[in-house]
């Protein structure tokens, strides 16, 4: 990928800093463990303006997708004689 980086989710942002706090207290501490730590503590992620920006990202997926099958990407229906 040329140009800039992609921007982290908040999901990752949130992994990447119980990872540090785990790396801390513990230096065997893995990033796999940080994940399911992260998964568990889910409720401190953050604010509730996080899940408005999900649900804007999905919409915008289908309407990609819709563009697409206005395209004509979508499969035709074949005639069997």
């Amino acid at each position: 990928m040329q140009g800039g980086k992609r921007k982290l989710s908040s999901w990752n942002i949130f992994v990447k800093k119980i990872y540090r706090e785990g790396k801390g207290k513990n230096s065997s501490y893995s990033f796999q463990n940080a994940l399911k730590d992260a998964s568990a503590r889910k409720s401190e992620m953050g604010s509730s303006s996080s899940s408005k920006t999900q649900k804007a990202t999905r919409s915008s997926r289908r309407s990609k997708s819709a563009s697409a099958q206005a395209a004509g990407k979508r499969r035709r229906k074949t005639r069997k004689h």
